[in-house]
């Protein structure tokens, strides 16, 4: 678990390097563009909203107990 930890903080990192370097602060649209790794945390925290919250709702209306389907006897 720890070795997960250290790779995604490696990852980060590196997006973030590779983001200052290639940014293009003459496009930005809004102050927080400019931003060094703001995009990338956005797109991580929205796509770990989407998991999270499908997660939930597959739980709370698509599962069922485990003896939903079997015949009362």
């Amino acid at each position: 678990m720890r070795s997960a930890w250290i790779g995604a903080g490696v990852v980060l990192a590196l997006t973030v390097v590779l983001d200052v370097a290639f940014r293009h602060l003459a496009h930005a649209e809004y102050p927080w563009h400019t931003w060094p790794g703001f995009d990338f945390l956005y797109g991580l925290v929205g796509c770990a909203a989407i998991v999270y919250v499908s997660k939930w709702l597959g739980h709370r209306f698509l599962q069922r107990d485990e003896g939903y389907y079997e015949d009362e006897r």
